[in-house]
């Protein structure tokens, strides 16, 4: 309602008594201006505490936007959890805010406080291979999520009591330490560095419960990068892939090559992998016990959890039935390769999907693990590292899964 003519002179004779808030208010209703407040005498103090408030209300106004735009972005799932945690600390957003507008609750709210990459690079390793182990080797390119499947391997392998430190490697058993303790924080370890020291081994017990045999296990894993690099150039093989007779020993060998799906969903990523893993096969010829003593090649298709729901459907959602046919149907050249090599060595070929888990924030944080692949990858190497190698034809046709 607005003022009449009477009551407005009345106000502008005492414009001086009126209270601040009041003033304010009937400014901001327009029905007063403040040039006709200060023409009658409304004194500069008070001018000045209009001109704070109406600040202090805009400042508010935009913290509220930016504050709504925040919440958005995170129920939308278009923040990392770096960027919530930084804005949590610097006070942009306020606790409460976040409890009261988002899918974050208290619990999760803890966790992105105490949010931290604490993943280490390895340190590099000098001791050679135990022999009569079973040496396991992890391929795949930078970011294809090699170190995140050997993580969840060991969170799950220790949690269950199958996996037990074996002293050999100190140094590859402090990086395992710390890429397991990362992801159980909900953080995807780091890429490790590309050099020549930057290939992992780490010794280990498979230990059987139903049988209480145990399989000792040498697991090594490069840097993607220098896979890419050692797949090109041959003389990085001797000074590094088998400095230590990794590959020339005469160890019973498993062979996991890791790949990247979410290269062929995100149109921003280009996928060179089977150049790379061709390259890297014809290298492993030239190492005349490695493909001979090799009883299984995996193909690992990592990032499972990011499978298409439609296509699945033509699978009766079995992952690793998909992961078999999306590397035939993408990776023709590379699985023909494997091919004409199982037929000379009589190695086995066999197929897995694998999903850490459940992801939030962008793909940011592990919210949930998953249980059932490093379970399946668990099972398949006590089967592997437990057998003897025949080679015919006849035990091939029904141990593999090609």
């Amino acid at each position: 309602m607005s003022l009449s003519p009477i009551q407005k002179e009345a106000i502008l004779r005492n414009i001086n008594k009126v209270p601040v808030d009041s003033l304010k208010k009937k400014i901001d209703n327009n029905e007063l201006t403040l040039d006709e407040c200060i023409d009658n005498g409304l004194s500069q103090t008070t001018v000045d505490e209009i001109h704070f408030i109406a600040a202090a209300e805009l400042e508010a106004e935009q913290q509220f936007e930016e504050d709504a735009a925040f919440y958005e972005k995170i129920n939308n799932d278009e923040l990392i959890i770096q960027e919530i945690k930084a804005a949590i600390f610097d006070g942009r957003v306020t606790e409460e805010g976040l409890m009261s507008n988002t899918i974050i609750d208290e619990t999760l709210l803890y966790k992105i406080k105490n949010y931290e990459d604490s993943t280490r690079q390895p340190e590099i390793n000098e001791e050679p291979t135990k022999k009569g182990y079973t040496d396991i080797f992890f391929f795949g390119k930078s970011g294809s999520g090699k170190s995140c499947v050997l993580a969840s391997l060991f969170h799950y392998g220790e949690k269950e009591g199958y996996l037990v430190d074996d002293p050999h490697s100190i140094k590859g058993i402090n990086y395992k330490n710390d890429i397991v303790a990362t992801l159980r924080n909900g953080v995807l370890p780091a890429a490790t560095k590309a050099d020549e020291g930057r290939v992992t081994y780490i010794t280990t017990e498979l230990h059987h419960k139903d049988t209480n045999d145990i399989n000792l296990l040498n697991i090594i894993e490069m840097s993607g990068e220098f896979f890419t690099a050692a797949a090109k150039d041959p003389s990085m093989w001797a000074n590094g892939v088998d400095a230590h007779g990794y590959l020339s020993n005469s160890n019973k060998k498993l062979l996991f090559f890791v790949i990247d799906f979410e290269v062929h969903i995100d149109r921003h990523k280009v996928s060179t992998q089977e150049a790379s893993f061709n390259l890297m096969l014809s290298q492993l010829d030239n190492y005349n016990k490695c493909l001979k003593n090799t009883y299984c090649i995996y193909i690992i298709v990592n990032k499972s959890d990011l499978f298409p729901a439609d296509e699945l459907l033509e699978y009766n959602n079995d992952r690793s039935q998909y992961a078999k046919n999306f590397f035939t149907e993408n990776y023709k050249s590379f699985y023909t390769n494997l091919k004409n090599k199982q037929d000379k060595n009589g190695f086995e070929l066999r197929y897995l999907h694998y999903s850490l888990g459940n992801f939030m924030f962008k793909n940011s944080y592990l919210s949930e693990m998953n249980y059932e692949c490093p379970k399946q990858l668990i099972k398949t190497i006590q089967h592997q590292a437990g057998r003897k190698k025949s080679g015919g034809w006849f035990d091939n046709m029904f141990d593999s899964n090609d």
